[in-house]
């Protein structure tokens, strides 16, 4: 047996033809900005404004392989723009059924939740238990893809304390914060082969959230045997 050693990979085609680009190496990021930005080096990537109040989303999400090699995946968010992001992979057998989440950074640490972070969110932000900015939304089970567009538009407040688990062969029901250990999504069954798991990702930012750098890792844990 072997770690099926899951690889993100984020569509830089089209929704109808997508072109899935692995991002394998920390030299490789997932990027956000509220315009696109094609082959911008990271050191001259655009500050964002905290709006005035309240949460506001990002609409363009980005793959850079390189520093200043890279542009936006599908097009503006939109929930008919499904076919944004997978984790897949090639061998390997899982132990359990994936978690998808995100962290600070690659230490994988603790979230302290409310603390005007990313993934900490803020309670006059995102809600009273305070969610993270970071949302997620995952399709069914490792192997099944979506054939359809969910149904609700993401809102900075949504989220579940703890895992949400989606149906099998369906969106889940509501989008989740990805915050680490707190709040994160937990695949509904143990992947039984290869094949890839499709998710949606949409970030808000908020008139209460902390100023700063801000580059989390989005992570899948699982065991293997």
């Amino acid at each position: 047996m072997s770690d099926p050693a899951p690889v993100m990979n984020l569509n830089t085609g089209t929704q109808g033809a997508p072109v899935w680009t692995p991002l394998t190496t920390t030299a490789q990021e997932w990027r956000y900005a509220s315009t696109r930005q094609t082959n911008v080096a990271s050191a001259s990537w655009p500050q964002e404004t905290r709006p005035a109040s309240g949460a506001t989303q990002l609409a363009f999400l980005h793959c850079y392989t390189a520093d200043a090699v890279g542009d936006q995946v599908v097009g503006t968010f939109a929930l008919t723009n499904y076919m944004m992001a997978q984790w897949a992979n090639s061998a390997g057998t899982f132990a359990s059924a994936p978690v998808l989440t995100a962290y600070p950074s690659s230490a994988h640490g603790s979230i302290t939740r409310g603390d005007g972070s990313m993934l900490g969110g803020h309670p006059t932000d995102t809600g009273a238990t305070a969610r993270s900015y970071l949302k997620g939304l995952a399709y069914g089970q490792w192997g099944q893809a979506p054939a359809a567009a969910p149904a609700g538009a993401p809102g900075a407040s949504d989220g579940t304390t703890g895992g949400i688990t989606p149906a099998s062969a369906a969106w889940q029901a509501s989008w989740q914060g990805l915050q680490g250990d707190n709040d994160f999504i937990q695949a509904g069954a143990t992947p039984g082969a290869a094949g890839a798991w499709y998710f949606l990702l949409a970030l808000f930012m908020g008139a209460n959230e902390t100023p700063g750098l801000w580059q989390p890792v989005l992570s899948v844990k699982y065991t293997w045997t």
